[in-house]
């Protein structure tokens, strides 16, 4: 749709051809990998439940007052941010596969939880 709109607005021109091509050459549709953020709250994540693409990764902001962690169900195998003060950030953690990702705070146990849903990176 951009194209042909520039199409029309720059037929009078010649340009439009160059022009339409370059965008065609650097439409490239795959998207850079991106760092999210998620807060940690008195006893939850926001956003609870956190989609996002193979190569992004995640920060962990803590907003609280205590401490808190975030965990990986699997004792910690995935993933495991350690201790995040209130204040403080975690490290990223990248993730490089697909699949559902259930996580917790090891301080406030199951009652604090979250889920990272990683799908495929764009194409």
């Amino acid at each position: 749709m951009k194209c042909i709109s520039l199409l029309v607005t720059c037929a009078l021109t010649g340009t439009a051809l160059l022009t339409c091509a370059a965008d065609d050459k650097n439409g490239d549709k795959r998207t850079q990998p991106k760092s999210v953020t998620v807060t940690m709250k008195s006893l939850s994540y926001e956003p609870k439940k956190l989609e996002i693409r193979v190569g992004d990764s995640v920060v962990w902001k803590n907003k609280a007052f205590a401490a808190h962690t975030a965990t990986s169900d699997d004792d910690g195998k995935t993933f495991d941010t350690g201790s995040v003060e209130p204040g403080e950030s975690s490290k990223a953690v990248k993730f490089e596969k697909e699949g559902e990702f259930k996580y917790h705070c090891v301080v406030h146990g199951k009652t604090m939880s979250g889920t990272i849903v990683v799908k495929a990176a764009e194409k």
